[in-house]
């Protein structure tokens, strides 16, 4: 069981989890926050100064989708984490971010799941009677 924020869901080849908010604001945060915490621990938070990232879908749950694969692309490709975000504003097809993201560092920062890809099977996201929710599998 992970923090409050989020649950692991056991699947038999992949990895999953689920988010609770109470905005789909905050379920997108919390989907971030827990996608983080699986795929790093990071050793030192640098003092970084924040960007704006705009990530866009053609609906809700292909927006999750690129929201998560975006920050899979900055530290596959560039080597970046984020860790922090602030979501300036959502619909339901685009989200613009402000996130710090600070170099790897392989001394003091710990790599803890490879994830290759966010997947469609069994996405959820949606409002329900005590908030939103989502529930994301991870391709590992």
């Amino acid at each position: 069981m992970g923090p409050q924020f989020y649950r692991i869901i056991d699947h038999t080849a992949d990895t999953g989890f689920e988010v609770q908010g109470k905005t789909r604001e905050q379920v997108f945060e919390n989907a971030a926050r827990a996608f983080f915490h699986i795929m790093w621990r990071i050793g030192h938070h640098k003092e970084n100064k924040p960007e704006t990232i705009t990530v866009k879908g053609n609906d809700l749950q292909e927006l999750l989708v690129n929201f998560l694969e975006e920050f899979l692309y900055l530290y596959d490709a560039k080597g970046l984490i984020c860790s922090q975000l602030k979501i300036y504003s959502i619909t339901d097809t685009e989200i613009r971010v402000k996130v710090w993201l600070q170099q790897f560092d392989v001394k003091q920062d710990q790599e803890l799941l490879a994830v290759k890809a966010v997947k469609y099977h069994q996405l959820y996201i949606g409002e329900k009677e005590q908030g939103w929710s989502a529930q994301i599998f991870l391709d590992i």
